[in-house]
């Protein structure tokens, strides 16, 4: 049984309330002052091997855990940042947080994330949350802040990253993928592979995602001198049930969809295959994301893949840089890419 297992254990058999385990605690423990603990587990000043020995496996047996906020507050330095997160249930997130949290631990660093419900009031309850817990940086995902409450943060003092969100704010650094050139590769392919009448089924177009994935639609039909349809132009619910009614009043009108998302897309696959319309012979779709449902054999979507994990690593080292006081100002821009299966 491992030393972690043992300490829980032992805590319930005694009935002690669990705790954090102090400096003082292991002191008690071993017979020695709290400065000479203190010493043993930061390996300074002058103490024995044996000593340094003692005290950390006595601190293992205790399930000592360092309190790196406090001593942040003494450096200034946490080795934290905090993420805030749009929606932690959304599927193109996993990927985003595991980029982040793969890039952090090269360096060192523990990750506290935050998810805000895309509500604004959510997303400053949650900046004040991590920034009273001393971290280092934030990476802004999605923000629905506003420029002035960008500017309020930066006078905060604290290094920021605004990721998935076009910026207009000088000396605001952001990394966010390429929606036009996703819109337009998107539909680009479904000309190629013969379709003239392609629908676009988006959400929120006030949003900046669906707003510039509409605008490379449009570039691409323009390009082709295919006339541009307002009415297979249909905004819909990001989910499910969102595509499935959108592609149910203009199935009849269409030979191709470019979704919105993933999500969405599978919406419109089912229904297609409801009604016994052929794919993609007589129906051919492309979605947005990649998320990992889709390469399911039963999905077999084609689509426009976000490079989230990349977008992750870029957005910590990113953060890196501007906690480091580098006083450059980084605008990422990713390029998504096309991915082929069954449906286009």
């Amino acid at each position: 049984m491992n030393t972690q297992r043992t300490f829980l254990l032992n805590l319930y058999l005694r009935g002690v309330q669990m705790r954090r385990i102090t400096l003082k605690d292991i002191a008690d423990a071993l017979g020695l002052s709290v400065s000479t603990v203190s010493r043993a587990l930061s390996r300074k000043g002058r103490i024995s091997r044996q000593t340094i020995e003692l005290v950390e496996r006595k601190a293992r047996e205790l399930g000592y855990i360092p309190n790196t906020i406090a001593k942040g507050l003494k450096t200034r330095k946490t080795n934290t940042i905090g993420v805030i997160i749009p929606d932690i249930t959304n599927p193109i997130f996993p990927g985003y947080a595991r980029g982040i949290l793969d890039a952090a631990l090269k360096q060192g660093y523990q990750v506290f994330i935050l998810n805000f419900d895309m509500s604004k009031a959510k997303e400053k309850d949650a900046i004040n949350s991590l920034l009273s817990s001393q971290v280092e940086g934030l990476i802004l995902t999605s923000t629905k802040l506003s420029r002035q409450e960008l500017l309020e943060l930066r006078k905060r003092g604290v290094p920021f990253v605004v990721v998935r969100k076009d910026v207009r704010l000088p000396g605001t650094s952001f990394v966010n993928v390429d929606n036009i050139y996703g819109g337009y590769i998107a539909t680009k392919h479904l000309l190629e592979i013969g379709k003239k009448k392609i629908a676009f089924i988006g959400s929120r177009f006030s949003g900046e995602p669906a707003r510039k994935r509409l605008k490379g639609y449009l570039k691409a039909l323009k390009e082709r001198g295919i006339d541009i349809r307002e009415d297979i132009i249909v905004e819909a619910e990001s989910s499910f049930d969102g595509g499935y009614r959108a592609i149910q009043k203009i199935f009849d009108r269409v030979d191709g969809v470019f979704a919105y998302n993933d999500v969405m897309a599978i919406g419109v696959l089912v229904f297609a295959r409801e009604r016994g319309i052929k794919l993609p012979e007589e129906l051919a779709v492309i979605g947005f994301d990649d998320i990992p449902v889709s390469s399911l054999p039963i999905v077999n979507l084609t689509t426009i893949k976000q490079p989230m994990y990349e977008m992750g690593q870029q957005a910590f080292i990113t953060l890196m840089k501007l906690m480091n006081d580098e006083e450059n100002v980084f605008k990422i821009w990713l390029k998504p890419e096309l991915v082929i299966r069954g449906t286009a």
